[in-house]
């Protein structure tokens, strides 16, 4: 089964990305992640990321073991060419030209066995009866913080006076 990762648009020339990818390719992509982390390049950063992205669309997409992973094809191809000015000498200008890069890597692994592998329902605990009593809600708020709230029965519901209600500190 293939996988495949792209980076587009990395702003490093090809050249200097291919003389990187050449150091990982035919590699196991945990091998490849460890030689990347010492290799001093600045493409070595962005690489590095697009192998665990790759190895994770692995496990999550096609549910494949990532021990029998391999780097198949790791290519890199020239992207747009920013044409821009800079001074030179005698009142010139010298053309500058800020290359980018497109890289494509492709995994090749195995499908892991069907029956090996946990259905839902087998991982679903067993559903508990539990009395009225001891229910508790969750309730998210506006600004995601969690709230545990248990039946009126067991929270005294305290009121607050006249005073508090008419001296708010914020305006409704």
């Amino acid at each position: 089964m293939k996988v495949i990762a792209k980076l587009n648009y990395l702003h490093i020339s090809p050249r200097k990305v291919r003389s990187v990818v050449g150091v990982v390719k035919g590699l196991k992509p945990k091998d490849a992640l460890a030689q990347l982390r010492f290799v001093p390049n600045r493409a070595s950063e962005p690489l590095f990321k697009l192998i665990k992205s790759a190895i994770a669309n692995a496990e999550n997409n096609f549910s494949l073991e990532t021990d029998s992973l391999k780097i198949s094809e790791f290519k890199v191809d020239g992207g747009p060419v920013f044409k821009r000015f800079r001074p030179g000498s005698r009142g010139r200008s010298s053309p500058l030209k800020k290359k980018t890069s497109h890289v494509t890597l492709v995994l090749e692994g195995q499908r892991v066995a069907t029956s090996s592998r946990k259905s839902a329902e087998e991982k679903a605990a067993p559903i508990k009866e539990v009395a009225t009593d001891e229910v508790k809600t969750v309730r998210t708020d506006k600004e995601g913080k969690r709230e545990d709230i248990f039946k009126a029965k067991h929270v005294p519901v305290k009121k607050t006076g006249f005073v508090k209600k008419m001296f708010q500190r914020k305006s409704i």
